[in-house]
């Protein structure tokens, strides 16, 4: 009887450094995550080109598929200039080595008097909450703008599934993450499916950024 005391303050010994080791650990992966959590956004470069199927599909200097494969080779070919910015991260963090390029493709100008109204609205509302994916790997950033020529104009198996999803009038507006991960390119596209463009402006908004995150060191 008297070994019970024993016994219990052992056990309670044992479930209290097992809670301590488990915070511990919970309080380093907050701290990791907090790292990954800071970021800024890095303004580049944009234009503007046109979504005419003639000059896209020739590849004219002024449309959306010439001034996108412009703008990405830059963004690429800027990636080794980039100025970092200072004092981002805190202590226990570092900036990582490179930046995340943001590319988007926005049209200047939407419809809102259509036929199509109330499909797209809801469309919309859903994939900015949670936008159509997609995921690739490229060696190049040739094949990036490849890609994307493709990709928005419904070509590809991508670009087929995109427009099966973003149907009727809707219009994509593209946002993508591109990284350097191991030699490679890897792309996350999200894609929102928003109201019709206004084919009387058919303008797109073109423009490149630099996501700088922080880590753990």
């Amino acid at each position: 009887m008297r070994r019970k005391p024993e016994v219990t303050f052992t056990y309670l010994s044992a479930v209290i450094l097992f809670a301590i080791l488990v915070q511990a650990g919970f309080v380093f992966a907050d701290e990791s995550n907090k790292c990954s959590d800071i970021e800024k956004d890095i303004a580049e470069a944009s234009t503007q080109g046109t979504a005419s199927l003639f000059a896209n599909e020739g590849n004219k200097p002024g449309s959306v598929r010439y001034e996108s494969g412009a703008i990405l080779q830059k963004a690429d070919a800027g990636m080794p200039h980039a100025v970092k910015p200072t004092d981002l991260c805190p202590a226990g963090c570092e900036l990582r080595p490179n930046p995340v390029i943001v590319f988007k493709a926005v049209p200047q100008k939407f419809l809102t008097n259509y036929s199509g109204y109330d499909q797209c609205q809801k469309l919309l509302e859903e994939t900015q909450k949670n936008p159509f994916e997609y995921n690739e790997q490229f060696d190049s950033m040739s094949q990036v703008q490849d890609w994307f020529s493709s990709f928005s104009r419904g070509k590809g198996s991508d670009g087929q599934d995109l427009y099966k999803r973003c149907s009727g009038q809707c219009s994509p507006q593209y946002e993508f993450f591109i990284t350097s991960d191991g030699g490679k390119l890897a792309l996350d596209a999200d894609v929102v499916c928003g109201h019709a463009r206004d084919k009387s402006n058919n303008m797109y908004d073109i423009s490149y950024s630099y996501k700088w995150i922080c880590q753990s060191n």
